[in-house]
């Protein structure tokens, strides 16, 4: 809902301390680009070798939820996907629950988004995603230690 400047700076006073506000001002931009643009991780920041904060760091007020706001290109679906099937590869994940359970600890590691946007991103790739997990099972359950892990060659 709209709310005005003041009513945003009592809230963060109320939540964060007196000296938590040094200015309160209106987005006029997309929301998206605003949260990069704090935490550094904006394409300007990233030019300018900025320091990146950590996403956890950050104290959301009254529910935000930044996943609502953030919108990616097709390419940048495409990056999350492989970076997905990379991690359920170098990581052995066998299901979405083991997948969700390890983006929850080690996501911001690897630079992922929260689970709705990674969730968004495989709705479209069900297919491929549950071919990676069923080889992580398959592996699991009758054991492929003849596989170079760096080549994916059969060794003799």
């Amino acid at each position: 809902n709209p709310v005005t400047a003041d009513s945003v700076r009592l809230k963060i006073k109320r939540a964060l301390g007196d000296k938590s506000v040094a200015k309160v001002q209106i987005v006029v931009q997309s929301m998206e680009n605003m949260y990069l643009y704090l935490t550094h991780e904006s394409k300007d920041a990233i030019a300018k070798n900025k320091h990146k904060y950590s996403k956890h760091d950050i104290a959301l007020l009254n529910n935000f939820d930044i996943d609502r706001y953030i919108t990616l290109d097709v390419e940048d679906k495409d990056d999350m996907l492989n970076d997905v099937c990379d991690l359920i590869d170098d990581h052995n994940l066998a299901n979405m629950r083991e997948l969700r359970r390890f983006l929850k600890a080690h996501g911001s590691e690897y630079g992922m988004p929260g689970i709705k946007v990674v969730n968004s991103v495989l709705r479209a790739h069900t297919g491929l995603i549950r071919l990676y997990f069923d080889a992580v099972y398959q592996e699991r359950k009758y054991g492929r230690g003849d596989i170079n892990k760096e080549t994916g060659e059969i060794q003799d």
